[in-house]
Order: structure tokens, then C-alpha cells, then sequence
């Protein structure tokens, strides 16, 4: 994805400009120059431009005379080949490890499907995700677990219920668009239905910090 600034042209000859045509110009007040060839169609800047719009474009490459830039939205370039939106097989190594399907929405929200974890301590999770530079993106995504059946170290004879388990990715979307890698980090929570969401490091300190990596593969619709 690239950006493009626009601007107005200026051109100067000194063949074919005049000085009395240049004051008629700006007595005018329509000092609007262009370089544009006749074939070129010239589209002047909105009323609103300050100098410093930012345009946002995809370039498509092709041969010499058919390349060309086209100006999208915000919707189209998540849904363009090469976004993150879809859904992708993944695997997690090191510290939590497992695997399973991952949906990337256009909305910037996130859905997980783990198949290396047991449905009944819970196997479904959500994030959030934003764009932080060429196809690199960052995923915060929550997974609750819980108590009493494998997992660790939530313990419920010190009044704990369930685990919340908070995922920081940083991934990286290959050139192809087809497949992506990176790393996480993670914070392990024993939390209680009184209060969920508690990350306060003052009244519920992690009782463990880990680390790992992540790699996926896109899934293609059939043809």
C-alpha cells in the first residue's frame, strides 16, 4: 500500500510564458497551471485541500502502458489481495503451544479457533488488530480458561475461577500475501467472576509472562 501527496503544477517557459500573461494570470486569480499532455484529463484539487492531503492509492503494476494508481477507501484496501482480512491456518510454538483457524476481520476484530486446546476449558478467543506499517500488524487477543480441568496454574482452592490469558502479536504478511509470521507475548491472569478483567499489576500481577511465535497460511476459497 502506498500513499500519495497531490499537489498543484506549476510550469515555467521562458519561451512561452510572458511577463503580461503571467500578471493577467494572477489579476485573475487563476494562476492553475498544469503540465498535463491533451490526452491526460486534469482534475484540479478538491476545495478543501491544505497542501497536505494524503491520498491513499494502490499501485498496480503491469506493462509500461498499463500500470497505473487507483485512488480506494479505507474499506476496499482491507478486502485488496494482500490485506491481513481472511482466514488463515495457524500454529503457536514455544510457551503455549497450539494451532487452529484465525479470522482477520475488516472491521479490525479478530476470531480464534483452537484446536490444541479442550473445548471444554475453552477453545474460542478474540483480538483486536491494527495495521503498523508495509504488512506488519499487531494483534491484542484475549482467551479465558478454565478451572478445575487442565489448566494451570489457576487453583481453586485459593478462591480463583479461570484464567484470562492476554496475547500481544506482532506478525508480518509475506510479499504473496498468502502467508504471514512473527512472535507473541503473553500474560497469564487468575481471575474471578467478581472481577474478569483484572490486569492491574497492584492487586493481580501476572503469574506468568511467556513467549513464542507464530506462523499461518492463508485458506483459499475452492475455484
Amino acid at each position: 500500500m502506498m500513499f500519495f501527496k497531490g499537489s498543484r503544477g506549476h510550469c515555467r517557459s521562458a519561451a512561452l510564458v510572458t511577463a503580461p500573461c503571467f500578471m493577467a494570470l494572477a489579476l485573475a486569480g487563476q494562476a492553475h497551471a498544469t503540465c498535463l499532455g491533451p490526452k491526460i484529463p486534469h482534475h484540479p484539487a478538491p476545495a478543501s485541500f491544505t497542501g497536505t492531503d494524503m491520498i491513499p492509492a494502490v499501485y498496480y503494476p503491469a506493462e509500461a502502458a498499463a500500470a497505473r494508481l487507483v485512488r480506494v477507501s479505507e474499506p476496499e484496501r482491507l478486502a485488496m489481495p494482500g490485506s491481513i482480512v481472511g482466514l488463515w491456518q495457524f500454529q503457536l510454538t514455544g510457551a503455549l503451544p497450539d494451532f487452529g483457524t484465525q479470522a482477520w476481520h475488516a472491521d479490525g476484530t479478530e476470531l480464534m479457533f483452537s484446536g490444541g486446546v479442550n473445548p471444554a476449558t475453552g477453545d474460542v478467543c478474540q483480538g483486536v488488530w491494527k495495521q503498523i506499517g508495509p504488512r506488519t500488524y499487531t494483534l491484542s487477543h484475549v482467551a479465558f480458561g478454565w478451572a478445575g480441568l487442565e489448566l494451570q496454574p489457576v487453583n481453586p482452592n485459593n478462591g480463583d475461577q479461570f484464567a484470562r490469558i492476554h496475547f500481544h502479536f506482532v506478525i508480518t504478511l509475506d510479499l504473496a500475501g498468502d502467508k504471514f509470521s512473527g512472535t507473541y507475548s503473553a500474560s497469564i491472569y487468575a481471575e474471578t467472576e467478581a472481577d474478569p478483567f483484572n490486569e492491574d499489576p497492584s492487586t493481580n500481577p501476572p503469574v506468568a509472562t511467556v513467549t513464542g511465535n507464530v506462523t499461518a497460511t492463508r485458506l483459499q476459497p475452492d475455484r
